[in-house]
């Protein structure tokens, strides 16, 4: 089984969608703390009924909780990091999408067979293909400008 460290892959990724994300919801007040004794499916959870109410910001802030307090938990992380990037496709923020889903991807190729949930890496993929290649490359074309 190869040893992934979702740490280095994720650190572009991570600076795109905080900057996408404050860029995107400066505009919203939720402070709400989020307690330190949250389990991974506990954050989840909050994260996912703060997207149904319509408090993105507070949905991003649940979901970014899990992958850096479970960073060791890559099934926990991958479950986190794609509802990230579904908010963001939900929004049509694809700049900021487009990177989580290909990191998804790109994390599936890299580990063995059935240690993962298949799920996201089909739901990743199915995302991806909703979208145009112009809304493509606009995506991959934000992305190389972020790096440099």
């Amino acid at each position: 089984m190869k040893i992934f460290n979702i740490t280095k892959i994720s650190k572009t990724v991570v600076i795109a969608a905080a900057a996408g994300a404050v860029l995107s919801f400066a505009s919203c007040t939720s402070t709400q703390p989020i307690a330190d004794d949250m389990s991974a499916q506990e954050l989840i959870q909050n994260g996912q009924s703060s997207f149904e109410t319509g408090n993105y910001k507070m949905s991003l802030r649940y979901f970014n909780a899990v992958v850096e307090r479970y960073s060791d938990n890559l099934a926990v992380c991958i479950e986190a990091k794609y509802e990230i990037a579904h908010l963001y496709m939900k929004k049509k923020m694809y700049s900021s999408a487009v990177p989580v889903f290909e990191e998804i991807c790109e994390i599936y190729k890299n580990v063995t067979p059935g240690v993962l949930p298949a799920a996201y890496e089909k739901l990743s993929q199915l995302e991806l293909a909703k979208l145009t290649p112009e809304q493509l490359s606009k995506a991959h074309a934000d992305m190389a400008k972020k790096q440099h």
